[in-house]
């Protein structure tokens, strides 16, 4: 869809269809489609289970070996999606910024994976990752451990993606 029409038309008319058709679709595309799998795998998950899942995918992301490496895509989407995994109502503001945290620890493997998505990332650390993180430092009551969070990811931020969380606390 390359404009805002065609998606409107589209959705307009994918409302209309028996919610069995869209499901069967949806679970196709889940089989054909990675980044569509880990988000059907999202959608039917409890909590637990989605935190369950960001913990893995990090795992997944920084513990490579030599014989199973990510593709910078790869990692792009992994990333993605799990940020999609985290709601900040419904967890707690504390593990939120314990998640976001191993989010930001990524970013080596991620920048050091391509050098042709460095634009791509940069959006996500500092505009999808910033904006999930500061829900949730906002969310939490005990400012000295967002503080404490900030001043370890900013200590360790050798790429430039975590400078703007300064801001969070300032």
């Amino acid at each position: 869809m390359e404009t805002i029409a065609d998606f409107d038309r589209a959705r307009d008319a994918l409302m209309k269809l028996d919610r069995s058709i869209l499901v069967d679709a949806l679970l196709k595309l889940a089989i054909e489609s990675s980044s569509a799998s880990m988000m059907v795998e999202g959608l039917i998950s409890s909590l637990d289970e989605r935190i369950a899942l960001f913990r893995e995918n990090i795992h997944r992301i920084t513990h490579q070996g030599h014989r199973s490496t990510l593709s910078g895509e790869q990692i792009l989407d992994i990333l993605t999606r799990s940020l999609e995994l985290l709601d900040p109502d419904q967890i707690d503001p504390a593990l939120g910024l314990e998640l976001m945290e191993l989010f930001y620890s990524t970013d080596e493997w991620a920048l050091n994976s391509t050098n042709e998505l460095d634009f791509e990332f940069e959006l996500l650390y500092t505009d999808d990752g910033y904006s999930k993180f500061t829900e949730f430092a906002e969310r939490c009551d005990d400012p000295i451990l967002v503080q404490q969070v900030v001043n370890r990811l900013l200590a360790s931020d050798d790429y430039g993606m975590r400078e703007n969380l300064s801001e969070v606390v300032s």
